[in-house]
């Protein structure tokens, strides 16, 4: 809805310059033989001003790329309890020692 209206907003602005320029006698061009003849002027501005705001609205969100790291692979290792049969998490005592597992 934003787009819509700031695309609105600046097409009514730039047709009101357009209209008001060539109404009072602007010098982009001349009028001969019942209709306009030249005056580039006022589409140019019109291009320029269009270009303008849609490069200001529409601009894509920059991209961030993170570098990826990539860590030695090493065992992965557990404390077990023989005496209770149970990992370090479950419990906090082990009486008889821990005991390294590979997993």
């Amino acid at each position: 809805m934003k787009k819509m209206l700031v695309c609105l907003l600046t097409g009514v602005m730039l047709a009101g310059l357009v209209t008001s320029a060539s109404a009072h006698g602007w010098r982009g061009g001349y009028y001969y033989g019942g209709g306009w003849r030249g005056g580039w002027a006022p589409f140019a501005v019109g291009a320029v001003a269009g270009v303008a705001v849609a490069h200001a609205y529409y601009r894509p969100a920059p991209i961030y790329y993170t570098p990826q790291y990539v860590y030695p692979s090493q065992p992965q290792t557990a404390a077990y309890c023989p005496e209770n049969g149970l990992y370090y998490p479950q419990t906090q005592a082990c009486p008889s020692g821990w005991q390294r597992v590979n997993y």
